[in-house]
């Protein structure tokens, strides 16, 4: 009788490629050679994981869909689940800085490899953005939703950088959830002034037209500072119009 395939773990495989492309350069390394030192057959690794590329970040594949179910059962709130579901990605990365530094060389080395990269960042933001818009009851994501899964991976990947450069560091943790705590304190105004900015646009389009009915039509001059963001400047929209009634 045959022997039985070698299986291997996802991060065997995964390790094994990383270390040919880092000893043999990732365009000199073949399929052949990451198949011979896991030791299971080029067929298989190619079923199982496709190209080069996607074997390099195949652990992604499988942590993008275990986030996601995470975010589809979890009890907390919509700004609490997805702070927790950037936290399990980032757990990802710097639990196995065996793989993830000498990527992360590899990324920065290939253009293409960054353009994989970015896609899968993508990835998470869509999924962010998609979560909250549900959570909300839209259809579809709101201009402030897109600008909190933005700041939310912007945030995950400042601290992921700063790791990347020195994983020996201290206090790692603690600044992820400083940058995490930051983001929420910033999307707490850009949530709540969404539903907050369709009312007033009702109330407003609602009160103008009684005021044109009666004749009777006001100039509201709003002043703010530059860079004021926007759930700031209609809550100082919505003080001045009711400071003049």
């Amino acid at each position: 009788m045959g022997m039985a395939p070698t299986r291997v773990s996802t991060r065997e495989a995964v390790l094994a490629a990383v270390r040919l492309f880092t000893a043999e350069g990732f365009d000199s390394t073949t399929m052949d050679g990451i198949a011979e030192a896991t030791g299971v057959s080029r067929r298989s690794l190619f079923r199982r994981f496709g190209s080069k590329e996607d074997l390099l970040f195949a652990e992604h594949d499988e942590l993008f869909e275990t986030v996601v179910r995470y975010m589809e059962a979890s009890p907390e709130s919509p700004m609490a689940t997805v702070a927790a579901a950037a936290r399990l990605v980032f757990q990802g990365y710097v639990r196995d800085p065996e793989i993830t530094v000498p990527r992360y060389r590899l990324v920065r080395a290939h253009p293409r490899l960054r353009d994989r990269e970015v896609a899968m960042t993508a990835r998470y933001q869509a999924a962010f953005s998609r979560y909250l818009s549900q959570s909300a009851g839209a259809d579809r994501p709101s201009l402030e939703v897109e600008v909190v899964a933005a700041a939310l991976i912007a945030a995950h990947n400042h601290v992921l950088r700063g790791w990347l450069r020195d994983p020996d560091g201290d206090r790692v943790w603690e600044r992820f959830d400083e940058a995490m705590a930051r983001v929420a304190d910033l999307a707490a105004p850009l949530l709540a002034g969404g539903k907050g900015a369709e009312a007033g646009a009702a109330r407003e389009a609602g009160e103008t037209g009684k005021a044109r009915e009666s004749g009777e039509e006001r100039v509201l001059v709003a002043v703010y500072p530059r860079g004021a963001s926007t759930a700031d400047l209609l809550r100082r929209i919505s003080e001045a119009v009711e400071g003049d009634r």
